[in-house]
């Protein structure tokens, strides 16, 4: 398994044991909340032209990460360029997304 795979199955695993302390249809609700966030937050950083214009976008991932018990996406938060920050985004919003699919 690569590392990008493994990245990706840990985050899966993550999601299911914070989506597991709630009731199915709380589950869905929290699912499909996120996803519209994300998606959001994706569409807002696609529109920024600076690196400074998306401090607000990042404050507002690392508290949807700190709610969601992502300790790995947590820790490169503070210092993480827009690529990286992209790169997050992106993966968690597929991660959610997959998550959803398999159910």
């Amino acid at each position: 398994m690569n590392t990008k795979s493994i990245a990706n199955a840990e985050l899966t695993l993550d999601l299911s044991i914070f989506f597991e302390q709630y009731s199915q249809e709380q589950q869905s609700r929290l699912r499909l909340t996120l996803i519209a966030e994300l998606q959001r937050m994706q569409l807002e950083l696609e529109k920024c032209e600076s690196s400074d214009s998306i401090e607000g976008l990042k404050h507002q991932f690392t508290g949807i990460a700190r709610y969601l018990q992502l300790k790995d996406m947590l820790s490169v938060m503070d210092v993480c360029e827009r690529e990286l920050f992209e790169h997050q985004l992106c993966s968690l919003l597929k991660a959610v997304m997959d998550y959803t699919n398999e159910l």
